[in-house]
């Protein structure tokens, strides 16, 4: 099995239409041993818990945040041939942002159509791509013998696609997380434990300081009343300003 060099590539791509290995050709795709291609019209991120297919104008953007599923239809149609099989990949500048191919390496012999990548952004950055971003690369193998055709016709997606198909979709509508994300989350739950701690800690503080302030309010009421009580029953205080009557005197009367 040997890979396409950039003459092979070229030398396909001379051939007519319906016989090249990616259509529409673009001879400034072609690399030293692969092709570029890009972002199509179709794209399709979970997260919503819906199954939508979104569509895509010409430049026009989306984003895939992180812990996000997403399939993204090419631009181009490939067209592989029973004698050779192709290979697909991410591009590294984009793998470098977190985004992870997750559809699998292999384009069959014999097979014809768009191709649908499903990526995984697992970074901590939302990954923001536009139609007609070249950041998938298609590298074709010949092989020693052509493949059976009642072989290929087993296991494989549908020849000439050109849609997202919806039930590849159905399975990854809900939310997925990161590690950065629980990560990112396990760190808000330790700060709220955090500020809860504090919390209960200025409680006990204030609780410890209510409790010294009425013991001492306690302790003074109660000296002001013994005080009070020790004066009352006392034997030194005055009886009482009570008047006594004068006796009234008596004498010898003088005859």
């Amino acid at each position: 099995m040997a890979f396409w060099g950039r003459k092979k590539w070229l030398d396909e791509g001379a051939k007519p239409d319906s016989n090249r290995p990616v259509s529409p050709w673009e001879e400034e795709k072609v690399e030293a041993a692969g092709y570029r291609l890009s972002v199509g019209s179709e794209y399709f991120v979970n997260g919503d818990g819906t199954s939508t297919v979104n569509q895509l104008e010409d430049a026009e953007a989306f984003v895939i945040g992180p812990g996000q599923f997403a399939f993204i239809l090419t631009k181009e149609k490939v067209r592989i041939s029973r004698s050779s099989i192709g290979f697909i990949s991410i591009r590294a500048s984009i793998k470098f942002r977190g985004l992870v191919n997750v559809s699998g390496f292999q384009v069959n012999p014999g097979f014809q159509g768009n191709l649908v990548f499903a990526v995984f952004n697992a970074g901590p950055r939302h990954v923001n791509l536009r139609s007609g971003d070249e950041i998938f690369s298609l590298w074709i193998a010949d092989l020693n013998a052509p493949v059976e055709e009642d072989h290929e016709e087993s296991g494989k997606i549908p020849n000439n696609l050109e849609r997202i198909p919806t039930d590849v979709i159905n399975g990854i509508a809900v939310e997925a997380l990161t590690a950065y994300q629980l990560s990112e989350q396990i760190s808000e739950l330790k700060q709220q434990l955090s500020t809860l701690k504090e919390s209960v800690a200025s409680v006990k503080t204030w609780l410890v300081r209510a409790s010294a302030t009425l013991g001492l309010i306690l302790t003074i009421v109660l000296i002001v009343y013994r005080a009070e009580v020790v004066s009352f029953f006392s034997p030194n205080a005055s009886a009482s300003n009570t008047e006594v009557p004068a006796e009234t005197q008596t004498g010898d009367g003088q005859g």
